[in-house]
Formats: C-alpha cells, structure tokens, sequence
C-alpha cells in the first residue's frame, strides 16, 4: 500500500517536472526566434522571397502592442476602473472590466491583462489559449529584463501566467451579435432598464453592461454590434474596422456628393473607406483617428459623453 502511495506521488512530480520543463523550453524557444530574426533582418535580405510576410506579417505585427498603449492613453479610466489592483469600492462591486470583441487568439488580451494588469473579458466563437499566445507572442516583443524576469518566475512557479490569467481573464466562447429590432427598445430615450435586452445571451448582456470599455481590433461582423452596444449602453468604445462584408450586410448606406458636387446620392457600403464613414455617421460625437501601425489601422471611438 506505502509502496502504491509513494509510487503515485513519484508520477505528480514527473507530470509536474515535464509540465515546467515544457513552459521553460517554449520560452527559451520564443526568445531565441526573436534573436535569429533580428540578427539574420539584414537590409539585403529583410523579407526578401517572402511575399505574405512582406505582404502582412512584417507591417503590422507589432499592431497589439501600439493599440494597447494608444488605448491606456485615449481612456485612461480604464486603469482606474478595471485595475486589478485598484481598491475603488464602485470597481470592486461592478467587477468592470475591458470587453474586447472578436479577440481571435487573445493577444490583445494577453497584453492588457498580463502587461497592464487590467480585467478583460474576451468575447470569440474560438476558444483561445491565451496562456500559450502570450509566452510564444507577445514575451518576446518585450524587454529583456521583462523576459528574463518571466523566465525566473516559472522557474518557481510553473503555473504563473495561467495563475495571473486566472485573476483576471475570461472568456466568453460565444458570437458578439445583437437581437432583432422587435426585441429590443427604441432609441427615443427609453430607460436602459425598462428595454428589452439588446443581447439573446444574458452572459453577454452582463458583460457589456459591466464594461468600462468595449474594444474591437479587426473585429470583422461583429464591428457594428460594438457600436449598437456602446450606444445603446452609452459605453466608450474603440473600433478599427477591417472587412466589409457588403453582401452579407446590404443596409448600409452613405451619402456622397453626386458628380456635379450639387447634391447626394445614396450609395451601398462596399469599400473600407466607405464602411469608416458609415460608422463615423452613426453618431456626431465620434471621433476618428489613424493608429501607429500600418494595414487597417483607421480607428472610430467615442469616450461614453
């Protein structure tokens, strides 16, 4: 029977060896791509022959990192509402947090959950290893002091970054889409509390309703969900919309001046350019601003006044 005990105790330690093992050799591994990639980037040869990367990954790789900072700056409520270090009473009794939209593999997530310390609540059919995403994404984009910290702490605790995410991370593996218009209220200044909820999913409602901030980077079909919601919730919200999808989406329409520039005529959303200006024409007090990274990077927010 002893013999039994100490033999099952003797495997835990293994897995759990392996386990820390497999964390620090992913690391190491990240680390050092990043090393070979800045080292072998010469001018003569920078991306040469590699046509998608030249194409998409080299441009805007580094896209999370600028939005998240532009984001702390733009709304800087965010820290003081969705800290998980904040002691404000309001913060703790709401739980607020930031609600980003479409968030693919979670490394905007990652970012301001683990690099800022904020809560995050991620919203996305596919569900996301964001523990994995952040070791092999975005650790080695930051400093060496920051990596080689990171690299002393999983050596004590193997499951740090799974413990940190734990704190606050979460995700809800859903759609980000809002209920037919017969479910929902008005918008001729009928009390939020008296409509009808804009969400089937009442996970998804408490979610919105808690947000100190709704974000989408790219967040494709579910951009203009974004902006019902912070409207109808009366949310900040930053959006930088990527695709169109004018044929799935045929109701949107802009105005543009006719060939003369005498009048306007009414045509169908069906380019970038033209998606940026219907939603910026949703509401007055939007703003519209070109983020610090190359690609789609038109953003349109509003601050919630």
């Amino acid at each position: 029977m002893e013999a039994s005990i100490n033999t099952t105790i003797a495997d835990v330690k293994t897995k759990e060896q392996k386990r820390e093992e497999g964390r620090r050799r992913a690391l190491e591994m990240a680390i050092a791509k990043q090393s070979n990639e800045s080292n072998t980037c010469t001018p003569n040869n920078k991306r040469r022959g590699n046509r998608k990367s030249d194409r998409h990954g080299a441009r805007n790789q580094h896209r999370h990192k600028h939005f998240a900072k532009w984001i702390l700056d733009k709304f800087p409520h965010v820290v003081r509402e969705c800290s998980s270090s904040s002691s404000t009473d309001e913060a703790t009794m709401k739980n607020m947090h930031v609600l980003d939209i479409a968030g693919g593999k979670g490394e905007l997530s990652a970012r301001l959950a683990l690099c800022h310390s904020l809560r995050v609540v991620m919203i996305d059919p596919r569900p996301a290893d964001v523990a994995s995403v952040y070791l092999n994404s975005v650790v080695p984009k930051l400093p060496k002091k920051w990596q080689h910290s990171l690299e002393e702490r999983l050596k004590h605790t193997p499951s740090f970054v799974e413990d940190e995410l734990d704190k606050r991370f979460s995700q809800l593996v859903t759609y980000f889409s809002v209920a037919s218009d017969d479910d929902i209220c008005s918008d001729d200044g009928d009390d939020v509390d008296d409509c009808k909820v804009l969400f089937e999913d009442e996970a998804v409602e408490k979610a919105v309703r808690n947000a100190s901030l709704i974000i989408g980077l790219h967040a494709d079909g579910a951009t203009e969900a974004i902006v019902d919601a912070a409207l109808r919730y009366n949310k900040p919200f930053v959006i930088v919309p990527c695709c169109v999808f004018p044929t799935l989406f045929r109701h949107r329409f802009i105005y543009v001046d006719d060939d003369d520039g005498n009048e306007k005529k009414k045509v169908a959303v069906r380019t970038h350019e033209q998606f940026c200006q219907y939603l910026l024409d949703r509401d007055d007090r939007f703003r519209q601003e070109v983020l610090p990274f190359e690609g789609r990077n038109v953003a349109i927010w509003w601050d919630g006044k």
